[in-house]
């Protein structure tokens, strides 16, 4: 159950969210349009959560034009078995390439959140959207893997490295 600070007759309207909030949140704000111009509150995912639970950065959900699915996009369906948990409702997209960091203070409510498979695939709209190049990263956890088995292998402990590679171990008959 969301909990909230404030009241319409104490002056502090609208009331603010005080449940503890996290990455994979959905929560409605005043999303502001890219000039700055004005804001149109939308519902919107929390990316990252500042851990003093200050600062929030999202990512804009649409259900306009949901037909075009664009680069850096992850879709939410109502076939989807995620989509319960969203608090949506309607058909909508998550758009990884539309971000803000905004206030806590600016939330009222707490829609929903977005499961294990929704997460995954927003990760991947994040790396497309915003040509994020994962390459480096893999090949330096693939040198920084090649040089532990290299070790295992120098220190006489074959077993442990077949081990470690999900073989088996020789034994004198299959050598």
């Amino acid at each position: 159950m969301t909990t909230f600070v404030g009241s319409h007759s104490d002056g502090d309207w609208p009331p603010r969210v005080t449940r503890p909030l996290a990455r994979g949140d959905i929560v409605p704000v005043a999303f502001p349009f890219t000039n700055l111009s004005t804001t149109k509150r939308r519902p919107a995912l929390i990316l990252w959560a500042d851990p003093a639970q200050t600062d929030f950065t999202l990512a804009f959900i649409s259900s306009q034009h949901f037909g075009r699915t664009g680069v850096g996009e992850t879709v939410l369906v109502p076939t989807h078995p995620e989509f319960s948990l969203t608090g949506l409702s309607a058909p909508s997209k998550i758009r990884a390439t539309k971000l803000v960091t905004l206030a806590r203070g600016l939330f009222t409510r707490w829609l929903g959140r977005i499961g294990p498979l929704l997460t995954a695939d927003v990760d991947r709209a994040l790396v497309t959207g915003l040509g994020i190049n994962i390459a480096p990263y893999r090949e330096e956890g693939g040198r920084e893997e090649r040089a532990r088995l290299v070790a295992l292998h120098r220190a006489g402990r074959p077993s442990a490295l077949l081990a470690d590679l999900g073989l088996p171990a020789l034994s004198p008959t299959n050598r």
